[in-house]
């Protein structure tokens, strides 16, 4: 079962489950995701095990291009890989992961997401470079809290094996990855129980190796090619239901409780909020403090992405929700909305199409963009929606968190709502730069978590 506490950061939750499910980590550093290479490095040199008992061989290559490479090459010999990336650096590895979804080989990749460089170059966060890569074939899982970074790495890997999909398992670069926070650990019997050896024993058996050649890797002409590429689609069709079995084998052995999505609110809201990651944090609170004076909304987390279920998502929506805002963390221009946006219009219009809708009128889509690059999300900002929502013509789509003076796409938040007690209990720490100020104030959180009573999050 699980340990106790442990006070980390996002990046340390992710890599610790990553290293003790895995036998090999190809690794090159990208900045938010660094840490989490660094941390299966240095543990590798200190001779620490993986739930199996043995050291993970873990490798630095040249770039991004050439980790994903290793990786695909230690899967095909039957080991259990894993790497970690971000921004530019996962878009260097999509040749390799339309290769390895292909071939239908189990591993994840874990992503602290960030902005790619367009206009300019960012380091912070947002989900450009994971919707660039949400065609390779890669089933997408997304953590919005250090504890998902934890908890959700281990049914990504444990998920992976049973389905033979790779995952793509991913959560806010510096929002979620740097953030410090007090989690419950999960121990390894709880990495072992989940791991179904007859799984890995199936990986292991579909190893390359001259004793049981085979031909994998072809060259195929357009007789064959199309009918071969559709042969997945049995995989993909069972990997919800495998998803939320893992999930629920999760839960009974931690106590926590996980769904494909998940619904707060009203059980009778009109107005619903579709987001993915951190952001539903900030998202939540709002939804709470505004169903405390009467309003009808309510939250929808995703978690699996990718494939996305249109039965799972639909069957938490409340039956009276009229009205969904669609918040997406990137931005397509040209396209007619946001990634998230056009799988929520997509799969309502199937569903209606096949009459399997369980709503008591068609709900309206809207569409908008939120904390590109880290830009802030509050939960005035989030008030701000619903109330758009609630106008005679919401806008389609929109924008929050800026103020666009161009094109006049931004919502602005609710003056003076605050979901904050009214004496909360903070601290800034400011430094010069390269002063310890980032280091110390991290181990002053650790030390709150640990030795206090109190729990600390820093940020």
């Amino acid at each position: 079962m699980s340990h106790g506490t442990v006070s980390l950061d996002g990046n340390e939750a992710c890599a610790s489950v990553a290293y003790r499910a895995s036998e090999v980590a190809s690794i090159y550093p990208i900045t938010p995701a660094s840490p989490m290479g660094e941390f299966a490095d240095a543990w590798a040199a200190e001779g620490r095990a993986n739930v199996w008992g043995t050291v993970p061989r873990v490798i630095e290559m040249q770039s991004e291009a050439g980790a994903a490479g290793a990786l695909h090459g230690a899967l095909q010999a039957g080991a259990l890989a894993t790497t970690f990336t971000a921004s530019q650096g996962l878009l260097l590895m999509i040749p390799e992961m339309y290769k390895i979804a292909g071939e239908l080989t189990p591993t994840v990749i874990h992503v602290a997401a960030r902005a790619v460089a367009t206009h300019a170059l960012s380091i912070f966060g947002d989900h450009s470079d994971v919707m660039a890569a949400r065609a390779t074939g890669f089933a997408m899982l997304c953590s919005g809290s250090v504890q998902e970074a934890q908890d959700l790495a281990l049914a990504a890997h444990t998920a992976s094996l049973a389905s033979r999909v790779p995952f793509l398992h991913f959560f806010d670069g510096f929002r979620t990855s740097h953030e410090v926070n007090c989690i419950h650990e999960v121990s390894d019997d709880d990495v072992r129980a989940l791991m179904d050896p007859a799984d890995l024993r199936a990986h292991r058996g579909r190893a390359l190796t001259p004793d049981r050649p085979v031909l994998r890797g072809t060259a195929q002409n357009p007789d064959v090619y199309f009918q071969a590429r559709e042969a997945v689609n049995p995989y993909y069709a069972a990997l919800p239901r495998i998803v939320a079995g893992t999930l629920d084998a999760l839960a009974n052995r931690t106590g926590r409780r996980y769904r494909l999505y998940d619904y707060v609110g009203s059980p009778e809201a009109t107005r619903v909020l579709v987001l993915m990651g951190s952001g539903a944090g900030a998202a939540e609170e709002a939804v709470e403090a505004l169903c405390g004076r009467g309003q009808g909304v309510g939250l929808l987390k995703v978690r699996l992405y990718r494939p996305f279920s249109a039965e799972a998502f639909v069957r938490v929506l409340p039956p009276t929700t009229e009205v969904l805002a669609v918040l997406d963390r990137t931005k397509e221009p040209g396209a007619p909305g946001e990634p998230l946006y056009q799988d929520v219009v997509a799969a309502l219009a199937g569903l209606r199409t096949a009459g399997r809708a369980h709503f008591y009128r068609e709900p309206a889509v809207h569409g908008g963009r939120y904390g590109l690059a880290s830009r802030e999300f509050t939960p005035a900002m989030v008030a701000g929606v619903f109330r758009e929502l609630v106008r005679e013509r919401p806008r389609n789509p929109f924008t929050v968190g800026i103020v666009d003076d161009v094109t006049g796409t931004h919502v602005p938040p609710e003056e003076g709502f605050t979901t904050e007690p009214p004496e909360p209990l903070r601290a800034e720490l400011y430094g010069l730069g390269s002063d310890g100020t980032v280091g110390s104030t991290k181990g002053t959180a650790k030390i709150i978590n640990e030795e206090t009573g109190l729990s600390a999050q820093a940020y």
